[in-house]
């Protein structure tokens, strides 16, 4: 017998003892588990509650810059008596509040706010909350609260248990010194029976069965195993003759199989490699169960490293809802196509099919993933696009062109045509003649003003120096004088104010003079009576007037004639 043999009345006192002491133990444990991220979890929610409730509060102390109120808002703090620190920064990262209010502050200034977030050091808790104003960041509120409280609870916990444990093990003890007689008798006898069989080889020898129960279902069991030992031995070696051939055949059946498996295998994995597109497998919570060569290329990073992170960790911006029920809807049984997704970490565009992996049991546990890049697809068409716009554009520039050209040259071109008549009709009075020609020549400047505009305003259309500072003056006086003959004709009376000067296109400002005066003249009944005046509108007119800039100055000008007007309807056409 040898040093270690332990009898097995000790062997059960100490199962029951162990059963019962782990039970104890992984009760007490799983409870002091429980309390522990209780109480954390519960420390979390409420700082978080907390969090918001004074970001709330903080947001009109922050939006009209009034520290003061923000260092109330702070104090009110003061009965929360696991509370360490309150810092309040504002949108730029400064430190506008803190609370204690008398004490000295570490970080007075946080160069990019972090979002939302709540975590655990080994003595607090602590975390920042944004404050938003209109849904506008306004600036970032700092917490952190003391867990000394609950860890000095889950103290008295702790000895709670201990105390607890101590006593029902001792009536285990107790309890065991009894119980394991009525089973370690028969099981004595048993093994008394068993040394002497194999101590002699005597295998006609046999155990007396002396109970019903289990033990008495061992001994009939050991009593059968005697019997059959005999014929088992002669039947093993039968058996070990053949048993070494077959082993050899089958292993080598095994590893031929295996060979095909792992050729199969690794074709599988570069064909899949070689591939251009990002092929990827996603299991049902998003995380990556394989990838190939391409992904790591364009994500940067291992195999190692991306199996087993969710999609939304190596790409952030796929948290969103479109990704979300993209591959809900593919694990469903659906296969969908993603014409064109944008990658923030590389900045090239996809598209990107999402087809569904079913098991053995016929159930979508995963998601292909097969991402082509179209990058110069979509750089094309953006080019096209542009291309598209500036054509667009380039034919209302020709449109605006013949425009002037048939309508804004028509003034002069008719005063050089009226006064040459006349010039003709005055040949033999050389004062008159001379103020004809004159005229005549005036016209021919305007006109060859006119047409310098047009091409300059031509040449300049794409760019911002088409607007330059314009005296509306100058230009209410050159459209007064290609309309002297009209003016002439109606009897018109033209008055005006000292008109202003602006930013603007002096050809296109001149145009609107031409449109509105001529208009004026054209459709009155009457002698005409225009006027044209300026004035600033104030800051709410301004505001008043959808897509006007706020604190920018304009002008407003006014032109009033005595003509038939329009119905009030089109007033804002």
């Amino acid at each position: 017998m040898n040093a270690t043999y332990t009898p097995i009345q000790n062997k059960l006192r100490r199962v029951i003892l162990l059963t019962c002491g782990l039970v104890l133990l992984l009760t007490c444990t799983a409870l002091f588990v429980y309390e522990f991220l209780t109480y954390r979890n519960l420390a979390q929610r409420e700082l978080g509650a907390l969090g918001r409730m004074l970001s709330v509060n903080s947001t009109a102390a922050l939006a009209f810059d009034d520290p003061g109120a923000a260092q109330e808002v702070l104090q009110s703090l003061r009965s929360q008596r696991d509370l360490v620190e309150a810092r309040l920064y504002d949108r730029k990262g400064r430190l506008f509040a803190h609370y204690p209010a008398t004490g000295t502050v570490d970080i007075r200034y946080i160069a990019t706010p972090p979002a939302e977030r709540y975590t655990f050091s080994h003595l607090s808790v602590e975390g920042y909350q944004p404050v938003l104003d209109g849904g506008r960041r306004a600036g970032t509120l700092y917490l952190r609260t003391n867990l000394t409280p609950v860890y000095e609870r889950l103290g008295l916990y702790l000895i709670v248990t201990l105390g607890i444990s101590g006593v029902a093990v001792l009536l285990a003890v107790l309890y065991a010194r009894r119980l394991q007689q009525s089973i370690s008798v028969p099981i004595l006898q048993l093994a008394g029976t068993a040394r002497a069989v194999s101590e002699q080889q005597d295998y006609s020898v046999r155990a007396a069965d002396r109970s019903d129960d289990e033990v008495g279902l061992l001994t009939d069991a050991f009593n059968a195993m005697l019997a059959q030992i005999e014929r088992q031995n002669a039947e093993i070696r039968s058996l070990n003759q053949n048993l070494e051939q077959k082993v050899a055949e089958r292993t080598a059946q095994l590893e031929e199989v295996n060979r095909s498996l792992r050729a199969q295998h690794e074709l599988t994995e570069n064909i899949i490699d070689s591939s251009v597109d990002l092929i990827a497998v996603l299991d049902s919570s998003g995380h990556y169960q394989s990838v190939n060569r391409q992904c790591e290329r364009a994500f940067g990073m291992s195999r190692g490293e991306l199996l087993g992170k969710r999609m939304d960790e190596v790409l952030p911006d796929t948290r969103n809802g479109r990704f979300v029920e993209l591959l809900e809807a593919a694990l469903q049984g659906r296969l969908l196509r993603d014409e064109s997704y944008r990658s923030a970490l590389s900045g090239h565009y996809y598209e990107t099919f999402y087809i569904p992996l079913h098991n053995d049991a016929g159930a979508v546990d995963r998601v292909l993933l097969v991402s082509h890049d179209i990058t110069g697809i979509m750089e094309s068409n953006a080019r096209l696009t542009e291309l598209n716009r500036e054509l667009e554009k380039s034919n209302r520039d020709l449109e605006q062109f013949a425009y002037i050209a048939s309508h804004d040259l028509q003034e002069p071109l008719r005063k050089i045509l009226t006064f040459a008549d006349l010039s003709e009709r005055n040949l033999q009075y050389p004062d008159i003649l001379k103020r004809y020609l004159q005229k005549i020549s005036s016209s021919a400047v305007r006109m060859s003003a006119l047409i310098r505009d047009v091409l300059n305003y031509s040449l300049l259309s794409n760019s911002e120096e088409a607007y330059q500072p314009v005296d509306l003056n100058t230009v209410l006086a050159s459209i007064r004088n290609d309309l002297e003959l009209l003016i002439e004709e109606k009897g018109a009376v033209l008055s005006t104010s000292d008109l202003p000067v602006v930013t603007g296109s002096a050809l296109q400002l001149g145009q609107l003079f031409l449109n509105l005066l001529s208009n004026a003249l054209k459709f009155s009944e009457a002698s005409p009576r225009i006027s044209v005046t300026a004035r600033y509108p104030t800051i709410g007119e301004v505001a008043a007037v959808p897509g006007l800039e706020r604190g920018a100055r304009y002008v407003e000008l006014l032109f009033e004639d005595n003509g038939i007007g329009f119905e009030p309807e089109f007033a804002d056409k």
